[in-house]
């Protein structure tokens, strides 16, 4: 059996494939990975996987087009962007299962924000009499200093008294950290009978207020802080002048407008399936702010 992994030298994906080579290195006689084409050769080491290195652009049909070939297995972390050529290159040469990691972002009220993301999953959704997928939808992701999301919130929350509250605050989060998601990789590797053409939804344990998330994250660092709560409109515009000005400002103006809405998702069906139990939040903040504390 020979497997692909698409993003691996992601923050999921890194995890993932030092979770198969600890529990399992065994169950795939190759298992090929995608890199960067600048990505050094080293990059992807591990002592008992049998990992061939692939660099190109996921962009490139003849590239997608030799790297699928002869390959049974896809797990493509990569991102939804990458996935229609991607698929079509499995389709013409026989992959048997595709696992995409997506996004909960196709569920959005916005259109700036889900419009894309269903057109790309429905269309693709509809190869299911011809190829097997099963597709993974994590919330925000975060965990460690390689995380674009919750790394720049605690920078930013260690060094100003002040934070910016778009709206009131109380609209739901429920993040997941790459270690949940690396761990479901292999969960639904190794359920296939069962997630085979399955849609999961892979989110943090518990939902938590954004405002209490702020809170959760300044407690952690030991720091008092001040929360300004901001009009949702003065806050897109707020947001849209604050990143010209600071590139390093840890909202942008899409995710403002995003907090207008709840995003808290069910992973019970995850659960159910193949023993998905993810980290609260302060359990996982927890551990990204101690390796923050270790590096600053």
């Amino acid at each position: 059996m020979k497997l692909l992994v698409t993003g691996a030298n992601g923050h999921s994906g890194r995890l993932f494939l030092q979770k198969l080579n600890n529990e399992n290195p065994n169950k795939f006689s190759e298992v090929h990975v995608v890199v960067r084409n600048n990505f050094p050769d080293e990059t992807i080491r591990l002592n008992n996987l049998n990992i061939i290195v692939h660099k190109g652009d996921l962009t490139d049909t003849a590239f997608l087009q030799e790297v699928t070939r002869d390959i049974d297995t896809i797990l493509h972390i990569a991102g939804i962007q990458m996935s229609k050529e991607l698929f079509k290159a499995a389709l013409e040469n026989k992959v048997d299962w595709i696992i995409a990691v997506h996004t909960t972002g196709r569920y959005s009220k916005f259109k700036m924000a889900s419009a894309e993301y269903i057109e790309i999953e429905d269309e693709l959704l509809k190869l299911r009499d011809k190829i097997n997928i099963t597709i993974l939808r994590p919330t925000m992701i975060y965990g460690s200093s390689r995380d674009r999301n919750m790394y720049r919130l605690i920078k930013f929350i260690d060094k100003s008294p002040i934070f910016p509250l778009f709206g009131n605050g109380n609209n739901l989060m429920q993040p997941v950290t790459a270690y949940d998601l690396a761990n479901a990789y292999y969960q639904v590797l190794n359920h296939k009978q069962i997630t085979v053409n399955q849609n999961y939804n892979l989110s943090g344990k518990y939902p938590i207020k954004y405002k209490n998330l702020i809170q959760t994250v300044a407690e952690k660092l030991n720091k008092n802080i001040t929360l300004i709560k901001i009009p949702i409109k003065l806050s897109y515009y707020s947001a849209l002048l604050a990143n010209k000005v600071l590139p390093k400002f840890p909202i942008n103006e899409e995710q403002v407008l995003r907090m207008q809405e709840n995003k808290d998702f069910t992973y019970l069906k995850a659960q159910k399936d193949f023993g998905y139990n993810p980290l609260s939040f302060e359990e996982g903040i927890t551990r990204e702010v101690k390796e923050y504390k270790g590096d600053r």
